[in-house]
């Protein structure tokens, strides 16, 4: 007999009691429904009788309002609520059934008929010009006679109402659910017993295919694949078959570690590729001493020309050319910057330092280029900033670089936003955002992701370095680097650094 048929027999014990179990809840919903369903008629006969209280209460203010000179049209008014009232008291009279409610009802129709008895003949006394005397009439009868009687009646309906009702709903489903609970009992108990010793038997009979299991898992887990494979499994059982499939697994698994040994010889000839690699970093570094070989010849150069301009005439057309080479030059000029800045190590020395105060320095030193261009600049640095953890040369040549990417961004003139703001973050520390946008020609799409990486332009006669020098020394001072940009629209540049925390101390 397979576990499977084992199991089936203990969940069809287990099932057994459904139908009982559904027949049972079955008449309790009944019982519970039928509890509702006489609490649902008295709420809706308490709901007439409300309308009815609030029509008695409201011939009561005409009359008072009739008899006081307030309103000449309240007798109308009370004609009519009395026809309103007079309907809806049918209505719950109709809707009433116990002999209690119906006394109830009785007394509350006996009272009203005196209230109208009382009301026709103030409104007679009022229209005769007896004011006095209705006004007397409307304190002792109505005010101090009637009115409790009123409140009394009303007071008895609703604790009757409550009360018997009420009490009735919740004695039917009481007792719906201790029978309910009774048979649930016994047939749970029941079942617990049939179960418990269905499985004693299931049990004994696990014991030995759950040790072989264990023997074969003990085996693959420490490698031994040949001793797994050579465990003799016997038996036509769902562990049985459990057990036959980790056999087949270490088999898989012998294989997978022959894959495994060639992956790491692959491992290997990564390695030697990475040790190119580094090979290739000192080329680049040669090609960076190489570079700057050639800043003094370019500077003769630059000092040569020049000195032939300044000797041509200023209408001479052949200022074009020496203007030409100059402009050249200087482009040469700041590739190599960017490419020794890029190359060589920088040492990391942070310490507390003012970042409103570098911005403002960074920001005057774009003064000139901002009026020469017609650039309009907006800057909103925080009043009570507080100072950054960073290295200052490093931050400052960061907010340059952007500075200038976003200025060369607006050949033409266009907005310059500059501003830094502190944050929490998770845990006891804080940052410092400083964002620089610009309203210039923008990044496409396509370029976004790449913007950053070394060498990676989308310039005529950029050299793809400013930006990664900004991200480099942002990363460096454990801040963040977040660009986004919409073409022709403009560029948003964000570094968050991190703020020394109160105690002086750098913040994690």
């Amino acid at each position: 007999m397979t576990y499977k048929k084992k199991l089936l027999t203990v969940f069809c014990i287990m099932t057994a009691p459904l139908p009982v179990i559904g027949a049972q809840a079955l008449w309790s919903v009944h019982e519970q429904a039928a509890a509702l369903r006489g609490l649902q008629l008295s709420l809706a006969r308490a709901r007439i009788f409300a309308e009815v209280e609030s029509s008695t209460y409201r011939k009561i203010r005409k009359i008072r309002d009739y008899v006081g000179g307030q309103d000449p049209t309240a007798r109308a008014q009370f004609e009519s609520l009395d026809a309103l009232s007079q309907a809806k008291l049918a209505g719950w009279k109709a809707a009433t059934e116990d002999a209690g409610s119906l006394r109830l009802v009785g007394d509350f129709e006996r009272l009203d008929t005196q209230l109208v008895l009382l009301a026709h003949h103030l409104f007679e006394l009022s229209d005769e010009g007896e004011k006095e005397q209705a006004r007397r009439l409307l304190q002792v009868d109505l005010n101090d006679r009637l009115l409790p009687a009123l409140d009394a009646t009303i007071t008895a309906i609703y604790t009757s109402s409550r009360t018997r009702n009420v009490q009735h709903a919740f004695d039917q489903l009481d007792a719906s659910a201790r029978s309910t609970s009774l048979l649930l009992g016994i047939l749970l108990a029941a079942a617990a017993v049939s179960i418990g010793a269905f499985s004693i038997v299931i049990a004994r009979n696990l014991a030995r295919p759950v040790e072989q299991l264990k023997t074969i898992m003990d085996r693959v887990g420490e490698g031994e694949f040949d001793r797994a494979q050579a465990l003799d499994v016997r038996g036509n059982d769902e562990l049985a078959e459990l057990a036959r499939a980790f056999v087949r697994m270490a088999e898989r698994l012998q294989g997978a570690q022959e894959d495994l040994r060639q992956k790491i010889d692959t491992l290997r000839e990564t390695q030697s590729q990475l040790v190119q690699s580094e090979k290739l970093a000192s080329l680049g570094q040669m090609a960076a001493a190489v570079a700057h070989g050639l800043r003094n010849p370019l500077a003769s150069i630059r000092a040569a020309t020049q000195l032939t301009l300044r000797r041509l005439p200023p209408g001479s057309p052949l200022r074009e050319q020496p203007a030409a080479v100059i402009d050249e030059v200087d482009r040469l000029e700041k590739r190599i910057v960017h490419l020794l800045d890029f190359t060589k190590p920088v040492a990391f020395s942070p310490s507390p330092t003012s970042v409103r105060d570098l911005v403002e320095g960074v920001v005057r030193l774009f003064d000139e280029k901002i009026s020469t261009q017609g650039v309009q600049l907006r800057v909103d640095l925080e009043t009570r900033l507080p100072e950054g953890w960073v290295d200052a040369s490093q931050v400052e040549q960061a907010v340059i670089e952007i500075m200038a990417n976003a200025m060369d961004a607006m050949p033409g003139g266009g907005s310059l936003a500059v501003r830094a703001r502190s944050r929490a973050e998770d845990g006891d520390g804080s940052a410092i955002d400083v964002t620089i946008e610009d309203s210039g020609e923008g990044i496409a799409a396509s370029a976004l992701p790449r913007v950053g990486e070394p060498f990676f332009t989308t310039k005529a006669d950029g050299t793809g370095l400013g930006l990664a020098i900004a991200k480099r020394f942002v990363e460096q001072n454990k801040g963040k680097f977040v660009i986004s940009s919409v073409a022709e629209k403009g560029t948003v540049v964000t570094i968050s650094l991190p703020a020394v925390r109160p105690a002086g101390e750098p913040a994690r």
